[in-house]
């Protein structure tokens, strides 16, 4: 298939063409059972909530540009396209969609919805991939939700599970009222919000005198357990070991002496409630007290609360409060600025609640996940940090269990009268315990009813299980052990404490190694003021209108601007300059393709010709393009090696635009249509190809089109995605040196005419080049001359160059302010003057003597400006100004 006949450039028609052809020629596709090295990339699965926007759109093109190079290099690349369909973003969705809740919607009509509104937006996705020119492949497609992914999320619970790595406990976990569910940690996204602090009266026991306290949850008071005061207050003495008296509730709370309070806070006197905040949790632990729940999983007030029981927390808060100024207990309130732990879906401020939940054992394998990370290569580097920084603070187990319906079920029986849990075999999975027929079983332990489980894992439970997947685990023991650990895991750097920290976890206890040898983390897309996007903000940016407008290169373009590791802003003049650069391209590669076919018969295999064949027919600007070639193809190894897209890709269109473009296809044009030149044919050709196959990870649709119409003999039918990355053919720094100076020369020559307003293609006199490096390029004498339209040239050492006075002018700055009402008379005599004598005069003497009128006026080198020109043999030449110290350039006139 060829690229159009047609001149004119039409970048999404050009690539819709390829995108067809590439699938239906199954050119991404990976082979399970090749010998070829494998290449396996850990793709992240997309979140099936909705379409991608400019953020996932240049996140997934990162991982192309990899997956791409990675073919080049011959390997076999597995680059799946995969989704991950469960949990709360989409029920949440869901419910919005619908107008309805999950808990008051029949179980698996509710998954059904979720099923099927998943389903729209992964179809929605598939083709936002295509037209992207993503090469993920379809052979080895998945789903989360899927039984064969979910049978090995099942799978590995029951294995922890029986090795005591797994176990249920009730315990104070992150509770997001809205959805309904337990969060892990990792879960909990901290926001600012406005509130106020409420000094209350609460009253000594003993005395009656009155203590104020400030809180921001008063709706709390009904689980206050105890008041803290740090030691060096100087209230301690006289309060500690005393007790208080709760307001509203009259209950009576000891004072304690604690080191961890900020004295500066408040009054500096703390209440501790079940459970106000993270403070609240570990005070509950030190001190041993009972876990009294005010709030319930609903967000409700329960009935410890007493007339407030049954409102939700937000509005006992306020009823508290009013209820406490009536009656005198408020003795004033504070606009406070607060940082709050909210549900990373929904937003809503998270509570702890004590409830019965499933945990993974993390604290004691930190280290483990530590050793890990330590033994992967990270890009950036600095990303590694924030994983150490993450696992270090962590002070609770993983809560795996969640108490919603989308999600893979938690395999597991459990006797409400003896407690004991069982689980099912492992042949017997997937396994859903809510269908008819397995929500119950007999107790082996007791001979009770054992009740299935009804909740779900949380979803990270399944996503930190894809390099498993991927590496076939549990399902091709030789493949596993050939391809695991995986080659890479692309992600972006704001769940390095979730999908990056639990993949290391499970894959350290499943297997006892690291999931991936190397991990690759991006950034986001900001808008363009470089603030975050928000629907809510509108300014969040539709990869599709783009992709409309400009096409799919463009916008890759775009992407391999972006810097790994940073927030970048989209900035729309790149989308600009990328359909620049693809038209430019399209146009060089007309260029080419005319050379090629014009200027050169079919006696000359072009695709087969040896660098040695042409070596000594090489011009020395043949010798100049290919070593500054050979020495880029390094430096784009090293770069794309390094993921460092950006630095390649200016690399290469520098290259091609000032080396190749402006310079190279310039000077050999009278060689390119003179003849059968084989020397020159070599290297356009191999520089051209080489060209396109490194910037094909990126403008993966044009290279292919010009690829395949240059170079069709030699592809026969493959695309250049599949071609082998080009190697340097032959760096020759002296070869780099002569043709450095030959560009220079050219380049001057034109200049000088663009400046004197002289056609380019205008004929001019003979060129003399002084200087003894001039004489090094005697060879490419014809190469000068052909794109300066000169009519010669002459090597002269730079003694036969004489230096003439040809003319003067007066400085009028300086013999203005001297000279005053006599410059008009000075000035006409010395224009009378021969200029040459006159510099003598003064170079000699320093000073020129004029009478005017018995009047005498001295004139210096200050008040003239001397004119200067030069002759060779008496030959009168002017200079051309020149980019290379080492040499001058004289034209005659």
């Amino acid at each position: 298939m060829k690229m159009s006949e047609s001149n004119e450039f039409n970048i999404k028609e050009v690539e819709k063409r390829w995108q067809d052809w590439w699938e239906k020629n199954e050119i991404y596709r990976f082979d399970p059972e090749s010998d070829r090295e494998p290449y396996t990339i850990d793709n992240p699965p997309r979140y099936a909530s909705g379409a991608l926007h400019i953020g996932h759109a240049v996140h997934y093109t990162h991982i192309d540009f990899i997956a791409r190079y990675q073919r080049m290099l011959g390997k076999n690349v597995m680059f799946p396209l995969c989704f991950d369909v469960n949990g709360m973003p989409i029920e949440v969705n869901v419910e919005k969609k619908y107008g309805i809740k999950m808990n008051e919607t029949d179980r698996h009509h509710f998954i059904s919805l979720c099923k099927d509104f998943a389903e729209n937006n992964i179809g929605t996705m598939k083709k936002q991939f295509k037209i992207l020119g993503h090469s993920m492949d379809p052979s080895v497609y998945y789903q989360t939700d899927e039984p064969y992914y979910r049978r090995l999320t099942q799978v590995s619970f029951i294995r922890l599970f029986k090795e005591g790595l797994i176990y249920k406990d009730k315990f104070p976990v992150n509770w997001c009222p809205r959805c309904g569910t337990a969060l892990a940690e990792s879960e909990v996204e901290y926001k600012d919000r406005k509130t106020f602090l409420n000094y209350i009266h609460f009253k000594e026991k003993e005395t009656g005198g009155p203590i104020t306290i400030a809180t921001t949850r008063p709706e709390l008071l009904c689980t206050c357990q105890m008041v803290a005061i740090h030691p060096d207050d100087p209230r301690a003495d006289r309060l500690g070991g005393k007790s208080l008296l709760v307001p509203m509730y009259d209950r009576e709370v000891p004072i304690m002496l604690d080191d961890e309070v900020d004295a500066d806070f408040g009054t500096g006197v703390v209440m501790i409630c079940t459970i106000g905040d993270r403070d609240d949790l570990n005070w509950v632990f030190n001190y041993g007290l009972n876990m009294e729940m005010g709030i319930d999983e609903n967000g409700l007030m329960t009935d410890l609360a007493g007339k407030y029981s049954g409102l939700h927390l937000e509005d006992a808060r306020e009823a508290v409060i009013k209820d406490m100024k009536e009656a005198g207990l408020i003795v004033k309130q504070e606009p406070l600025d607060q940082n709050v732990g909210a549900c990373w879906r929904c937003a809503t401020p998270i509570e702890f609640i004590l409830t019965s939940q499933w945990f993974l054992k993390t604290l004691d394998f930190k280290l483990d996940v530590l050793e890990a990370s330590d033994s992967m290569k990270w890009f950036p580097s600095f990303m590694r940090t924030r994983l150490e920084e993450w696992v270090n603070r962590l002070n609770w187990d993983w809560v795996i269990s969640r108490q919603r319906y989308f999600g893979t079920p938690i395999p597991a029986w459990e006797c409400h009268e003896c407690k004991h849990i069982e689980v099912p075999d492992e042949e017997e999975c997937y396994i859903d315990l809510t269908l008819e027929g397995l929500t119950e079983r007999d107790c082996s332990s007791c001979g009770g009813v054992m009740k299935g489980s009804v909740e779900v894992f949380d979803t990270w439970m399944d996503s930190s299980l894809t390099p498993l997947y991927n590496s076939y685990w549990l399902r091709n023991e030789d493949y596993f052990n050939k391809v695991f650990p995986m080659s890479l895991r692309p992600q972006s750097h704001d769940i390095i404490r979730t999908w990056a920290f639990y993949s290391i976890l499970r894959s350290k206890l499943l297997t006892g190694d690291k999931p991936f040898k190397t991990i690759m983390m991006d950034g986001f897309i900001l808008s363009a003021d470089g603030t975050p996007m928000h629907a809510s903000k509108g300014n969040v940016i539709d990869p599709l209108e783009i992709l409309d407008e400009f096409g799919a290169d463009p916008l890759r373009f775009y992407a391999s601007n972006c810097a790994l590791g940073k927030d970048n802003p989209y900035r729309h003049q790149d989308v600009l300059r990328g359909l620049s650069v693809s038209r430019k391209l399209f146009n060089i590669g007309r260029l080419v393709k005319t050379a090629i076919d014009k200027g050169f018969d079919n006696s000359i295999d072009i695709a087969n010709i040896a660098f040695e064949e042409v070596e000594s027919d090489l011009h020395d600007v043949d010798r100049w393009l290919i070593s500054k070639y050979s020495k880029m193809v390094g430096n784009a190894t090293d770069n794309m090696e390094k993921f460092r897209f950006d630095h390649l890709v200016k690399d290469i269109i520098n290259f091609t635009w000032h080396k190749l473009a402006d310079h190279y296809l310039e000077i050999s044009k009278n060689r390119i249509y003179s003849g059968n030149d084989k020397a020159l044919l070599f290297t356009l050709y191999n520089v051209m190809k080489g060209i396109l196959k490194m910037l094909a990870p990126f403008l993966c649709h044009i290279t292919e089109d010009i690829y395949q119409n240059i170079f069709a003999g030699e592809t026969k039918g493959n695309s250049i995605h599949v071609s082998s990355w080009p190697e340097p053919i032959n760096i020759d720094d002296d070869g780099e040196a002569l043709g450095d100076l030959v560009v220079d020369i050219t380049s001057a020559v034109r200049s000088y005419k663009s400046e004197k307003k002289i056609p380019l293609n205008a004929s001019i006199g003979e060129l003399i080049i002084g200087g003894a490096l001039g004489r090094r390029i005697q060879d490419s004498i014809e190469d000068i001359i052909a794109p300066t339209s000169s009519s010669g040239i002459q090597f002269a050492d730079e003694l036969l160059i004489e230096k003439n006075i040809t003319g003067l002018k007066p400085n009028f700055s300086v013999m203005g302010p001297r000279f005053k009402n006599r410059v008009n008379d000075i000035v006409k005599s010395l224009i009378k003057l021969n200029p040459a004598s006159l510099w003598a005069d003064i170079d000699k003497k320093g000073i020129y003597s004029l009478k005017l009128d018995d009047e005498e006026f001295f004139i210096d080198k200050k008040c003239i400006i001397f004119e200067r020109g030069m002759s060779i043999k008496g030959q009168t030449v002017e200079a051309i100004e020149s980019p290379n110290e080492d040499i001058s350039i004289f034209i005659k006139n």
